[in-house]
């Protein structure tokens, strides 16, 4: 099943979480912290919705994980089988819904329904069922697998499906999905100096406007979720 970028990226993090924690495999609460670390969809939406404290979350989640799973690792982190039955039953809860893709709110369901991993207990914890997730999920307005809509970017060769050339539309009206360096490099969690880096050896999706570097951020993670970079976020 096709995976919406924030999924993607949800995955990628949990396995920085991992390395980051010094763990020899991917568990259900580095999966947790993955998307608490992407940081937005409606995974997100969920926990804001429910009022969740997510640094309180991360930390419960941490302190549980803390000592667990220790090792040298050699090549890459390997998910747990309690991990791989979250993405079962993700997939179960997308196609439950009719969906075409899965998305961090379907991971999020997969992870409570677990219920023996540490992500269910943190998640339980702080109040979060599994039905009232999941009328939540049906709400939403925008679905994760709804297409990036944004410029087309050129030294990345990049073409955008959702892109519209008869339409016309300004720097101000991407709103929040247009970054300036900073802003990417925020986002990417790297210092500047990495990220005009980047901009001299990677194929990343940019421009420059009024002589200043422009970034959309959905296409930041579209570069990133296909694999076109390496893994620069510590």
């Amino acid at each position: 099943m096709r995976y919406s970028e924030r999924a993607r990226m949800a995955v990628r993090y949990a396995s920085h979480e991992a390395a980051r924690l010094g763990h020899d495999h991917i568990s259900t609460g580095h999966l947790l912290l993955g998307l608490i670390r992407q940081g937005d969809g409606t995974a997100i939406d969920i926990l804001n919705d429910s009022i969740v404290d997510l640094e309180g979350l991360r930390n419960e989640i941490e302190g549980m994980i803390e000592d667990s799973g220790r090792g040298t690792v050699i090549g890459k982190l390997q998910f747990s089988n309690r991990v791989k039955d979250v993405l079962r039953f993700a997939e179960e809860e997308s196609q439950s819904m009719g969906h075409k893709y899965l998305g961090t709110e379907h991971l999020l369901l997969g992870l409570i329904r677990e219920q023996e991993g540490v992500a269910a207990k943190a998640l339980t914890k702080f109040g979060i069922s599994l039905q009232r997730t999941r009328d939540i999920a049906m709400t939403v307005e925008v679905q994760e697998e709804e297409p990036i809509e944004t410029i087309t970017f050129h030294n990345s060769g990049m073409t955008v499906s959702a892109y519209k050339p008869e339409t016309t539309r300004t720097e101000t009206d991407y709103g929040k999905d247009v970054l300036n360096l900073d802003e990417a490099s925020e986002l990417l969690r790297i210092e500047i100096g990495e990220m005009e880096e980047l901009l001299k050896t990677e194929s990343i999706p940019v421009r420059k406007i009024g002589g200043q570097w422009r970034f959309s951020r959905d296409a930041l993670l579209k570069w990133l979720g296909d694999g076109n970079s390496k893994d620069y976020a510590e």
